[in-house]
């Protein structure tokens, strides 16, 4: 479907952007008014990242404590509704919920995973699976493939440096992560992937902050490749979103409360690898 009003009403983005733009849940409201019932499905996968915190928040914190992001497609009714359907084993799944957040949710509660994995991984590979095989949209099985082989070879490089096991952080089943679980030495993934080599240099760079604004402007380049030839479609609007999401990281990133927060993630990985080397 041809989006051709919404799309040129839509200001120009840039990865160090300055400017205000409206956010990503504005961007939702209006965007969802005017998508065709077909497209609609495809955007809805891609704010399941949001469902996907809201679960993990409700998990670990409880409905008191949790943060919920107001950006899902799931209410916080919802989610408790899902947990309490797997934890009573009801067999009455609603379908209108992805099957991956079911299995995810028994696994939490039945399933003896290794100590050395987090469940945040544990649900990022049931996640990156659902898109890989249950996504039409080439473009968004692309994408999610991408984030998910860079996340995956990123990871593999920081864990050999620093001497520890890393198959248990590795997400997902395609041919990358099964290959870099069994590798002796990752780079002989480079046979297969073309920006393996940038991942390297990446890898390399000292200040976290650094490196994660490399893997951005890395994807925000590859957003701008794979669209070049999209003009008014779904695919644009996509694209369009995720570079909404790395404006609004960075703007985060950019104050002292999310530098703040930024430190505190180094403190906690710092003290899980600790762990890990017992």
């Amino acid at each position: 479907m041809n989006y051709y009003a919404f799309i040129s009403g839509l200001p120009e983005l840039s990865f160090n952007e300055q400017k205000k733009v409206f956010s990503t849940h504005e961007f939702k409201e209006e965007l969802f008014k005017i998508l065709s019932w077909k497209d609609k499905r495809v955007m809805r996968k891609l704010y399941l990242k949001c469902d996907n915190d809201n679960l993990m928040s409700y998990l670990k914190y409880g409905e008191e404590e949790m943060v919920f992001n107001d950006k899902a497609n799931y209410t916080l009714e919802e989610i408790i509704g899902m947990v309490e359907n797997v934890k009573n084993e009801d067999d009455k799944w609603n379908n209108k919920y992805p099957e991956y957040l079911r299995l995810f949710i028994h696994d939490y509660f039945y399933f003896e995973k290794d100590p050395k994995e987090f469940w945040e991984d544990h649900l990022s590979g049931h996640y990156y699976n659902f898109l890989l095989t249950k996504t039409r949209n080439k473009f968004l099985k692309q994408w999610s493939e991408l984030n998910m082989n860079i996340r995956n070879i990123l990871t593999t490089l920081s864990a050999r440096r620093i001497g520890i096991e890393y198959d248990h952080f590795i997400v997902g089943n395609n041919d990358v992560a099964n290959f870099l679980r069994t590798a002796q030495h990752p780079a002989g993934i480079a046979e297969c992937i073309d920006y393996y080599e940038q991942m390297r240099e990446i890898d390399e760079i000292p200040d976290l902050l650094d490196k994660e604004h490399e893997i951005d402007l890395f994807l925000w380049k590859w957003l701008d490749e794979y669209t070049f030839f999209h003009y008014f479609d779904v695919e644009k609007i996509m694209a369009y979103l995720f570079k909404l999401r790395i404006i609004e990281r960075w703007k985060m990133l950019n104050h002292e409360k999310g530098n703040e927060i930024f430190r505190n993630i180094v403190h906690d990985l710092k003290s899980s690898v600790k762990l890990l080397k017992k």
